[in-house]
């Protein structure tokens, strides 16, 4: 049961479901892999909407057909990247900062869509932190390494959007330290994705080991 949204200024969030897959291999696409109840995209979508954010966009590229079809009868806007073939992330969330541009959102979170194991308290977590004035970019961390999703705060939406072509969004992170806060979690699902058979076998891994705990 997720919470209802208390009263703040609106959030957003831009699912990113354009990519090949080309790590993963054998002509799959991760996104598409079964999980839960659903897919993998499937248990990111429902997890943002969890969340409670006022406008979520899904940024499509490769199979996009078949992506929208996994996630139909979700209250979810679809957007095409027809650059999703240089396989680079910056186009998909230029894409869907476009897209949110006329919306009066105060934050976008970036979400990979093949990191099913996300929680939706950290999204409320960042939320909560930038709504306190902790950063204008933020971002969960396990240990020492930094996570997903990404909050950016709206003033930072045209910095990105000038970022010259094959330059990823982490270069602004890197470029301005002292806007960026790290919330530190106690789950390393903010930083497990589904990118390799591998990777996918341990997230299934994982699931079952919750759903276990969660029975008893």
């Amino acid at each position: 049961m997720c919470p209802s949204p208390a009263t703040a200024p609106p959030f957003a969030a831009i699912i990113l479901a354009a990519g090949l897959s080309s790590r993963y291999g054998g002509g799959s696409n991760k996104l598409l892999l079964p999980f839960r109840n659903s897919t993998v995209i499937g248990c990111v979508a429902q997890t943002v909407l969890c969340a409670a954010l006022e406008y979520v966009v899904v940024v499509t590229g490769h199979e996009r057909e078949r992506v929208e079809a996994a996630l139909s009868g979700l209250p979810l806007r679809f957007i095409h990247n027809p650059r999703y073939r240089e396989g680079e992330m910056s186009s998909s969330i230029k894409a869907g900062l476009k897209d949110l541009e006329p919306t009066p959102a105060v934050g976008a979170f970036i979400v990979p869509g093949d990191q099913p194991l996300l929680p939706a308290w950290v999204f409320r977590r960042l939320r909560e932190a930038f709504l306190n004035g902790c950063g204008s970019i933020l971002t969960p961390c396990h240990g020492a390494r930094r996570g997903h999703p990404v909050l950016l705060g709206r003033a930072w939406w045209p910095e990105v959007q000038a970022l010259p072509d094959g330059v990823p969004v982490r270069a602004l992170l890197r470029a301005h330290p002292q806007a960026v806060a790290y919330l530190l979690v106690n789950t390393d699902s903010v930083l497990l994705d589904v990118d390799t058979p591998e990777a996918y076998q341990r997230a299934l891994a994982r699931e079952g080991q919750e759903a276990g705990i969660a029975r008893i």
